[in-house]
């Protein structure tokens, strides 16, 4: 080959290499993903962990994003440090308004356990780093984008948009969703359909085969076990071991409440559906399964993602009591999470609860919530999103999920409204176990990919036919 054509060859090659890796590193296209990857990095860099919260930071960080593009945004809240953000496009028409929610806040972190600071946003090795970055900041950033750009090239609406970023989720919504729907109703008065968090994606190779849009979730029932007595020197416990002893004892009693696995209805939808898809032993199972169960295939066969929804599950969370190796405190507690099947109520299982615990502590209710019904799968909605997700990804499916985690959405489903859980984003498993655990993070260009996917679901939704 001729010297000029070799140089040719090389730099047509090192040009095809340069941009393959570019878009390996997710550096985003389109200005708007790149000003949506800013605006992500600023967002996770925001401190919300919940506790204590602080979600009036990210609010104000939402809002003067909204106040920029000319969008008036308010602040809602009775405490100053823990407010929610809301905004609206109107369309004026009577059609049933779509809410574009998230929340805001996010469970602490232990840098210590982190190989980068949690709340950096760090870009490196083609992620973005920090908690909120799956769970739920990415979502928001998502939904704002798709907010503003109706905004922002003037789309003839045909139903109005409400941006909602919400405190409070993480410990239940109680100051947070629960709050605003119930303080607020006015502006709620024509919202029919809502977009959250709760629904999840099977990855392949970057190929996305199943798309899970969460319609249904378990009933969270969050407690506090206390117990007390009289302090003193370790070296003379009284008879009962003292207070720590009798915590011990009923976190013991909580933990030994039978939990037996049970097919609920919805979760069998789910199954058989889901289990269509798939092509290996999990999927011949899960799209057969009925009662009366196979309790040992269930332990071969099934993941526990896939067995907490088959049965009620009790975690023991935290655990406080003591100052000194030698002192017996007067005072010692534990905090349960408690996720009952969707159709079961709490009352029976707090009444269970204090009924093991004995004398042994106190029950206090943290949270308590109630069973709602599911939302249907066969809404426009729901159409305009397997519609969406499937030209996104040709070949992969999509069907109605039972979330075994909560979200904000049981409060708009107990208003009647139509709420999904969705998951824009591409993730694959090593990275979605990293929710809620140390070194959470979400590729940029999955990031990039998610962002588009959102503005074409929020434009085939909402715009004014032409």
């Amino acid at each position: 080959m001729p010297p000029l054509k070799r140089l040719l060859a090389a730099a047509v090659i090192l040009a095809v290499a340069t941009l393959q890796c570019r878009r390996a590193e997710g550096v985003p296209k389109d200005p708007i993903e790149k000003e949506a990857e800013d605006a992500l990095v600023a967002y996770i860099g925001i401190d919300t962990s919940n506790p204590p919260g602080n979600e009036t930071a990210g609010a104000q960080f939402l809002r003067d994003l909204l106040l920029k593009e000319g969008i008036e945004a308010r602040l809602l809240g009775p405490d100053p440090a823990r407010q929610s953000l809301y905004a609206r496009l109107a369309s004026g028409t009577n059609e049933k308004a779509l809410i574009l929610a998230h929340h805001i806040d996010v469970v602490p972190a232990n840098a210590a356990e982190w190989a980068r600071p949690p709340f950096s946003g760090a870009r490196d090795g083609g992620y973005i780093w920090g908690r909120g970055a799956l769970d739920v900041k990415s979502l928001g950033i998502a939904e704002l984008m798709a907010f503003i750009d109706l905004k922002r090239r003037n789309v003839k609406l045909r139903r109005d948009v409400i941006f909602l970023a919400l405190a409070d989720e993480e410990l239940g919504g109680i100051n947070g969703a629960r709050a605003i729907l119930e303080n607020h109703p006015e502006l709620f008065r024509n919202a029919g359909f809502v977009l959250n968090e709760g629904g999840y994606n099977e990855t392949v190779v970057d190929k996305i085969t199943f798309w899970g849009i969460e319609n249904q979730q378990k009933v969270p029932l969050f407690l506090r076990l206390h117990a007390k007595g009289m302090p003193g020197h370790s070296a003379s416990p009284p008879d009962n071991g003292g207070t720590v002893a009798k915590l011990v004892r009923a976190m013991n009693a909580v933990l030994s409440i039978p939990t037996p696995y049970r097919l609920n209805a919805d979760v069998a939808n789910y199954f058989h559906l889901a289990g269509r898809h798939r092509k290996d032993a999990r999927g011949q199972f899960i799209r057969t399964i009925a009662e009366p169960l196979d309790v040992a295939r269930i332990e071969k066969v099934l993941t526990p993602g896939y067995k907490a929804l088959l049965r009620n599950t009790i975690t023991l969370t935290r655990v406080s009591g003591g100052l000194s190796t030698n002192a017996i405190p007067a005072a010692a507690s534990a905090d349960v999470d408690i996720r009952l099947l969707p159709d079961e109520q709490t009352s029976a299982m707090i009444e269970r609860v204090r009924a093991e615990v004995g004398e042994h502590a106190e029950v206090e209710v943290l949270l308590q919530s109630e069973a709602t019904p599911a939302t249907p799968a066969d809404t426009e909605l729901f159409d305009v999103l397997a519609k969406a997700m499937k030209a996104d990804e040709p070949g992969s499916a999509v069907e109605p999920i039972v979330g075994a985690g909560t979200s904000d959405s049981r409060y708009f489903r107990a208003k009647g409204m139509v709420a999904y859980g969705i998951a824009p984003f591409k993730v694959n498993y090593y990275d979605a176990d990293n929710v809620h655990g140390a070194d959470e993070r979400i590729r940029a260009r999955f990031f990039a990919e998610g962002v588009r996917l959102m503005r074409r679901i929020v434009t085939d939704f909402c715009a004014a036919p032409k």
